[in-house]
């Protein structure tokens, strides 16, 4: 199930903290319009790249005015729908995200009613024949001590897979979910997660109420550049090894993250702590720390590891920053990747992933968010070459 169309790029909604409607409408005609027009006027297409918490997805999916309001705006403003982002289930702007983002799990019927949320409304906004990648969290987060429930999140995901295809069968719109590997989750790694895809559910017999082919068509992975680059792991090799295993990777999350290269710039980094987010942080020796508080508590066992390697830490950077020195981006290692993936004969969908933008400094963000995100597509396209 490889889509046939040339390389699409476009940013994720989670950006924009919509959580009504009208906040969505308004998201559209403020940001992703703006943005639209610039991709066009390179040559490039554009299509929407979404995010819709759980009580917006509710209203999209189950109220046909709010709906229709909805459709309306985005054939106004040329927006059509290209891929949602179902990882964030709640409410991704508040004072305090952090392990929140993981909940709840995909052991759990509220992940799953979510996703059919976003999947039905999904297929009503896109055109018949679209493909669109779901980016789904990786099972959940590992939390010390408790473990996720591998074979009921397998059940659900077999349940969703079921679901996709009746969606696809009824409107021609094929989505296909796709695990998102991240640090410190049941998954943290995209082999960990073709491991998994094989083991629980594609292997033959595991789940024979459902066709294999069907899972393995509406089931997936998602790599997120940044996610990989903190855990060491190479996504180009990662995507090669998930396609020859003939599992998808409909979607790649484009974005850079933090690397202190010496001990030097371990101040630099501890600079970045806030309260929002979280940004796992791991040493090329396999120290780890969930957050940048616990590496500023560690900070000798950090400064040790350092000695031997640089360390590296989750927190989506624009794609241009960089610095020389001992703290700075993966930058170089986000451009290896783009190249190579323009290289691929059936590229995936790739989604700018800079969500930061409200955290970072201001140095970094002092223009419209418009702007902003034009100048993220405009570095990725310029690598991707479209």
């Amino acid at each position: 199930m490889s889509n046939p169309r040339s390389q699409r790029l476009t940013y994720c909604g989670n950006v924009h903290a919509a959580t009504t409607v009208d906040g969505f409408i308004d998201s559209l005609e403020r940001h992703a319009a703006p943005v639209a027009v610039v991709a066009r006027q390179q040559g490039r297409e554009f299509g929407l790249g979404s995010w819709w918490p759980a009580p917006l997805a509710h209203a999209i999916a189950h109220d046909e005015a709010q709906r229709a309001r909805v459709r309306l705006a985005m054939e106004r403003l040329s927006l059509p729908l290209w891929t949602l982002n179902v990882f964030p289930h709640g409410d991704f702007h508040g004072r305090v995200v952090k392990t929140a983002v993981y909940e709840p799990d995909w052991t759990t019927e509220e992940r799953l009613s979510y996703t059919r949320d976003c999947a039905e409304a999904a297929a009503a906004l896109a055109a018949p024949g679209s493909v669109v990648p779901l980016s789904t969290l990786p099972l959940g987060f590992r939390s010390p001590g408790e473990l996720v429930d591998l074979r009921l999140a397998a059940r659900n995901l077999v349940r969703a897979a079921s679901m996709l295809a009746a969606i696809r069968e009824r409107t021609g719109v094929h989505c296909v979910l796709a695990l998102e590997p991240e640090p410190f989750c049941v998954l943290d790694r995209a082999a960990a997660a073709g491991d998994f895809l094989e083991r629980f559910l594609f292997d033959e017999g595991a789940w024979p109420t459902v066709p294999e082919a069907v899972l393995r068509a509406h089931l997936g992975v998602c790599v997120d550049l940044c996610h990989a680059f903190v855990v060491g792991e190479d996504p180009l090799a990662a995507i090669a090894d998930l396609r020859a295993r003939g599992i998808e990777v409909p979607k790649v999350q484009v974005s850079s993250c933090l690397e202190v290269r010496s001990q030097a710039g371990l101040d630099e980094l501890l600079a970045f702590a806030e309260p929002r987010y979280l940004h796992q942080t791991v040493a090329a020796t396999g120290l780890r720390a969930l957050d940048l508080v616990d590496v500023a508590t560690e900070r000798t066992e950090f400064e040790a590891a350092l000695l031997r390697g640089p360390l590296r830490t989750h927190y989506h950077m624009p794609l241009w920053w960089d610095q020389d020195g001992a703290f700075g981006s993966t930058r170089r290692e986000l451009e290896r990747a783009l190249v190579g993936i323009s290289a691929l004969r059936e590229p995936p969908l790739c989604e700018v992933e800079t969500y930061t933008w409200s955290v970072l400094p201001a140095a970094m963000r002092d223009a419209p968010m418009s702007s902003l995100l034009a100048r993220e597509l405009d570095f990725a396209a310029k690598l991707l070459r479209c």
